[in-house]
């Protein structure tokens, strides 16, 4: 029998549910490792290392949010002077909450009727959708209705209140063209179609740093309850409880294999696995919801409570509706304005990443006289200000790079305050994780770099490029990435990744953006890169280049690149830019 790992033991020591009972006497001021495990079944957070700091997770499935909820909110916010912050998984977090302050405020969300239970640490937690769900013409199932009747399994309930060996996250997607990323979730239903019926695909296994897999599994809307749920007592039954850093339904796939789980979920199913089904959703690169008439709230998640005063005036004066989104934003939008809206003329298709750009003719370009601005793409964590984990005050930094460029290529960034990655940056088409280094001189700010996470047909996460950048380096190595991709032929940073980035071994990718920001190189040789062909053939090339170190292995010469571009005397020298020769 495994070995069980500590918090698997707190749990053997009583329910979440007798730890609650006893809540009207708990010691605020001196909870231990025990009371903050039971605490997060009920939304409650707080660590060993800022233990004046409090925070509470409100549960809000499927991101809707009730207007009456966002005047509560408006009021609990100014009253207590608390953050408000908008998760990765439209989600409400609430900051700046004390030892005296956390449960009267706890006490006045459920009066309000707004709940918290299984939001952090071992629980299904908010099931995640489109904030469009069900109102675009894209739209082929609304999920809602479904996700409803699963939450209704779930919460609450003695059984499932903090009892699974780790944290699971699901996302239902009914659309075509999803408008976030919908690849990290333990459990993706994905929009699928068989034998002319429309249904979900089931994919398992995604975490922050891995995609889900294909499980082979089709299953219709009036099933998935029941798939969820079969899911939910195999990975309670099965699920790996001995190192806590292996305990994601992800390492229990990987221990046994797709088929065996499968076997598992047909002895549980009351109906027979069908195949998987045609995949319907495509890439959320090719969504176009900025071209929709719809306000949208929050700067990297944070909304004021004046904000939300404003937010709940207009929602109750003009009959909108409110929904939280993936990207940390709060919309508020006319349904009817909605499903009315034609985003394509007719004889117009959203483009596609499933080919290069100069292959087809790209709508976007035809539709850019449209677009004052693509709709902002950065996720980021809730960093220092408001988690002793981050390094970085993600929330402020953020500001530090080229946002405007990145915005108007519609570049997804995500910024991580450290390795739990809650800024999602293995599923963004840039990640990054703030830390510090001394690899080039005094310690400094840097960056762990990420390139390169695809979706559909392949999904798979984004891999790291570069273990630290120096942050006082990190504009120039983002303008020639940016540079590359405006000049490579690919409409999204998507297709570059796949048809450029992800053809090569990380180690080229490495070599070849430190070769261009010190070497001037030619059209020909660019133009090899872009072709994503011949990785044996530009190594030659790159290696020839006249000023290229010549060491014995590659990344001895990587490594004295990255000194020579990076090391703090060397930038106090002022490298001058190369020409390039490429005319960009």
């Amino acid at each position: 029998m495994e070995k069980r790992n500590k918090i698997e033991r707190i749990k053997a020591q009583q329910s979440a549910s007798a730890f609650w009972a006893q809540i009207e006497t708990f010691d605020w001021h001196h909870p231990d490792e025990a009371d903050r495990f039971y605490l997060k079944s009920f939304g409650i957070y707080n660590i060993k290392i800022r233990p004046d700091a409090w925070m509470i997770r409100l549960r809000i499935d499927g991101g809707e949010l009730p207007v009456g909820h966002v005047r509560a909110l408006a009021e609990l916010t100014g009253h207590y002077d608390l953050s408000l912050l908008v998760t990765a998984r439209s989600q409400i977090e609430l900051h700046g909450l004390s030892a005296e302050t956390v449960y009267p405020v706890y006490r006045a969300l459920q009066t309000e009727g707004i709940d918290t239970r299984q939001t952090l640490t071992d629980n299904f937690r908010a099931i995640t959708t489109d904030p469009l769900d069900g109102f675009t013409r894209d739209s082929a199932i609304t999920c809602r209705p479904i996700i409803e009747t699963i939450r209704r399994h779930i919460l609450g309930r003695p059984e499932w209140m903090g009892t699974l060996p780790r944290k699971f996250n699901t996302a239902l997607v009914g659309r075509e063209t999803p408008s976030f990323n919908p690849w990290g979730n333990d459990l993706l239903f994905a929009l699928a179609e068989q034998e002319g019926r429309r249904g979900f695909n089931l994919y398992l296994g995604g975490k922050n740093s891995e995609t889900a897999h294909d499980a082979d599994l089709f299953c219709l809307p009036e099933q998935v309850p029941g798939c969820f749920m079969a899911v939910a007592r195999l990975y309670r039954q099965h699920g790996l409880r001995s190192s806590r850093a292996k305990t994601r339904l992800y390492h229990l796939i990987e221990t046994v294999g797709m088929a065996q789980i499968r076997r598992w979920l047909e002895n549980t199913l009351s109906h027979p696995l069908r195949p998987a089904g045609t995949l319907q959703m495509r890439s959320s690169t090719e969504n176009t919801d900025h071209l929709l008439p719809v306000e949208r709230y929050g700067t990297y998640g944070e909304i004021t409570p004046e904000t939300l005063h404003r937010i709940a005036r207009k929602a109750e004066k003009n009959n909108t509706i409110l929904r939280l989104t993936p990207h940390q934003e709060l919309w508020l939008f006319s349904p009817d304005a909605i499903t009315s809206h034609t985003l394509y003329p007719a004889d117009r298709q959203p483009p596609s990443t499933t080919r290069k750009a100069t292959e087809v003719a790209s709508p976007i370009s035809n539709l850019q006289s449209l677009i004052s601005l693509p709709a902002h793409k950065t996720t980021t964590c809730a960093g220092s200000r408001y988690c002793g984990l981050s390094l970085w005050n993600i929330k402020h930094d953020v500001q530090t790079l080229p946002v405007r460029r990145l915005v108007e290529r519609g570049i997804s960034i995500g910024f991580s305050g450290c390795l739990k990655g809650c800024g999602r940056h293995y599923h963004s088409d840039i990640g990054l994780i703030g830390l510090r280094t001394n690899l080039y001189g005094e310690t400094e700010r840097a960056v762990r770099l990420f390139l390169g996470a695809v979706q559909t047909p392949d999904p798979a996460p984004a891999r790291m490029i570069y273990y630290s950048v120096p942050e006082r380096s990190l504009d120039r190595l983002f303008q020639t990435i940016l540079d590359d991709v405006a000049h490579s032929g690919h409409e999204t940073f998507e297709a570059f990744s796949r048809y450029v980035l992800n053809r090569y071994s990380v180690e080229l990718i490495q070599a070849w953006y430190l070769v261009r920001q010190l070497f001037e190189i030619g059209e020909a040789l660019y133009r090899l890169f872009v072709s994503g062909k011949d990785e044996t053939t530009l190594w030659s090339a790159l290696e020839a280049l006249p000023d290229y170190p010549s060491c014995e292995a590659r990344y001895e010469a990587i490594r004295e690149m990255s000194h020579r571009l990076w090391d703090r005397n060397a930038t106090d020298q002022t490298i001058t830019p190369p020409t390039n020769g490429l005319n960009f």
